[in-house]
């Protein structure tokens, strides 16, 4: 796992997955921390990921889907900041608060 320190907004980081993710699989895990505490784990989806799932099934139904045209740190940044213009609340699963 790796973060992207990001201080913008309401944005305190983004943790990224991106060990269990793999270029042909065309889906990523992440966590956003906000500068409130708050955290939310979403995945982000690739058109290759859902062309290939609708290749084997009629529909593809995930909740939040947020599909990004790759994975670079450029592109899940943009899918964050429009998670959180499209309230991630509905979007992402919020996360249980870390023990200290």
């Amino acid at each position: 796992m790796r973060t992207l320190d990001i201080k913008d907004g309401m944005i305190a980081s983004v943790l990224v997955a991106d060990e269990l993710a793999s270029t042909q699989d065309g889906s990523l895990d992440i966590v956003v921390r906000l500068r409130d505490g708050r955290r939310f784990g979403l995945t982000l989806f690739t058109l290759d990921h859902v062309r290939r799932q609708l290749d084997q099934a009629l529909s593809f139904v995930t909740p939040g889907m947020l599909v990004v045209k790759h994975f670079s740190d450029e592109a899940i940044l943009d899918a964050v900041r429009s998670a959180i213009r499209h309230d991630i609340e509905r979007l992402g699963v919020l996360q249980p608060p870390i023990e200290q």
